[in-house]
């Protein structure tokens, strides 16, 4: 065998032990990833895998594409193909995928829902029911899914009330209950001055509506024609999670580098709070190493819930859907 030969032998044994590396002087292959939401810690392990360079050993040059208010949807952006790849909830990967739009979900991220709805203790609210009639803020679109699902289980209304960026309605009395994320907004309630038991929380987790909220999707015709790059992509996420999780600190650092170069206004205390939130919904049963699949009973308890409540016209079948990127070769 001549040398050359040889020299590629080895290079295509040692990918398939760990993963493929690009060779010095190749080029990377550049592709983008949009986020959902503004600069954040909920974003840590991508930072991470950006900075200490696990993209480029993969043989790629990912730009990170931030979202956030008046910003497009990812999975518009992923659909009409102007990003490879895109963040999204599971809740609006399904209601795509059923209305024409092959998305595919490559690695899942967030395990466990951080989804609440929070009241003031002093209104009187003990369970959910007590909301009927009753001013509840909600997010727009496919935020809202999973809170009208759980009124429809439980036969009730609500006034809705368009729910922005701020918190400052439910702190005002506007509205009796608020959504919040576990890791974003119910920390904001504290750091303006709320004592937590001065509060009540619903979680929709404990409620019975683990709604998994953060994934990795792309289209299905990037799957196919490139699982290389997909799979590349997310095990390099995914091992970026890893250094989070291992290394909070180091984390937080590439989170406020991005934060107050955005000008974004948050501060170090909350994205701390958020970064240690995070790896909890992240490694919820999982534990560190096992993060990425997406959970067969969580997909069909979200099946059937929205299917139940007129959100889904038919089930979605976990292979086709979930997609094996993110286990290790």
């Amino acid at each position: 065998m001549s040398k050359p030969c040889l020299i590629i032998t080895i290079l295509c044994i040692l990918a398939g032990w760990c993963g493929w590396t690009a060779p010095p002087g190749h080029a990377l292959e550049r592709v983008a990833f949009r986020l959902h939401w503004v600069h954040q810690a909920q974003f840590a392990g991508y930072y991470l895998a950006q900075d200490l360079g696990l993209y480029q050993d993969a043989g790629l040059e990912v730009e990170l594409r931030p979202g956030g208010p008046g910003q497009s949807n990812p999975l518009d952006d992923l659909r009409q193909g102007t990003v490879d790849f895109a963040s999204s909830w599971l809740t609006e990967a399904l209601v795509r995928h059923t209305q024409g739009h092959a998305v595919v979900n490559l690695a899942q991220i967030i395990q466990r829902s951080a989804l609440l709805l929070v009241v003031f203790n002093e209104s009187g609210i003990e369970s959910p029911r007590d909301l009927t009639g009753r001013r509840v803020g909600l997010w727009r679109d496919y935020f809202a899914v999973p809170a009208r699902a759980l009124f429809s289980l439980l036969k009730m209304e609500v006034q809705e009330i368009d729910q922005n960026v701020s918190m400052s309605p439910f702190l005002n009395r506007a509205v009796t209950a608020a959504t919040a994320m576990r890791y974003n907004e119910y920390h904001q309630l504290y750091q303006a001055g709320i004592d937590p038991e001065q509060l009540t929380i619903f979680d929709f987790a404990e409620m019975g509506l683990n709604f998994p909220e953060d994934g990795i999707y792309a289209n299905a015709e990037t799957w196919k024609k490139r699982p290389d790059v997909c799979r590349r992509f997310v095990q390099a996420s995914l091992e970026g999670w890893r250094r989070a999780i291992a290394d909070p600190r180091l984390a937080l650092e590439a989170v406020m580098r991005r934060v107050e170069q955005a000008k974004l206004a948050t501060n170090r205390r909350h994205q701390q709070w958020m970064l240690e939130s995070m790896i909890m919904l992240v490694t919820y049963r999982t534990g560190a190493e096992g993060i990425g699949q997406l959970n067969p009973g969580d997909l069909a308890l979200v099946n059937r819930i929205l299917k139940e409540q007129g959100f889904l016209d038919r089930t979605v079948a976990y292979d086709g859907f979930a997609v094996p990127a993110w286990r290790k070769p």
